[in-house]
Order: structure tokens, then C-alpha cells, then sequence
């Protein structure tokens, strides 16, 4: 029974949930990329790269904001900001650079953490 639970708790969302609309792209990206900034150990590079494609995608939305944390339980780990960036996952017809980069963090996120 202690381990169902355990493996339940595991699972769960890491990310404070809030209403729809509530956090912006740039919110999610923000907080995913100074997640990766502190998080735990590279995983065969596949954290730095996702940092780097996570800021790249910061930086293209260039829009002038600051933007702000969304919050999130727990230490910072590359779970938390695949979590956070599966929440602004882009569609596959988006081609801006962004999109491109988000889809490139998730993808180095899911190489290394696996399903």
C-alpha cells in the first residue's frame, strides 16, 4: 500500500495548477529555463541543451516582457520544466522560432527523463 502510494505521489504535477490564461508562454519558459538553471545533474548534455534551446526560445519571443514565475512544489528538477514546458507545447504548424526551440527543450527533456 505505501509504495502505490509513493508511485502516486511520484507522478503527480509538480506545477501549481491555475486557471487557463492565467501565465503566458513567456511565464512557462521563464520558469522552465531558471528550473534548468538550478536543477539536478546533466543527464548526457541533455540539460544544458535543453537550457540553451529553452533560452533561445526566450529570446526570440523578444516582446519587451519581463515575465513572471509560475509556481511550482518541490526543488527544481528537469521534470519540473518538461512539465512547464509541455504546458505551452505549440502546435505542430508552428514554425517561429519559439515553437521550434520549445519543441527541441521538450524533446532533449524526453531523452533524458524517458516517458
Amino acid at each position: 500500500m505505501l509504495l502505490l502510494v509513493m508511485l502516486s505521489s511520484c507522478a503527480a504535477s509538480r506545477v501549481v495548477t491555475v486557471a487557463d490564461g492565467a501565465y503566458s508562454q513567456r511565464d512557462y519558459l521563464k520558469t522552465a529555463y531558471e528550473t534548468l538553471q538550478n536543477s539536478d545533474t546533466d543527464t548526457e548534455g541533455h540539460r544544458i541543451r535543453a537550457q540553451l534551446a529553452t533560452r533561445a526560445a526566450l529570446q526570440s519571443l523578444d516582446d519587451g516582457e519581463l515575465g513572471r514565475s509560475v509556481p511550482f512544489e518541490g526543488p527544481p528538477s528537469m521534470a519540473v520544466a518538461r512539465e512547464l514546458l509541455q504546458r505551452v507545447t505549440p502546435s505542430p504548424t508552428d514554425g517561429s522560432p519559439a515553437a521550434e526551440n520549445t519543441r527541441r527543450a521538450l524533446g532533449e527533456l524526453n531523452a533524458a527523463l524517458g516517458p
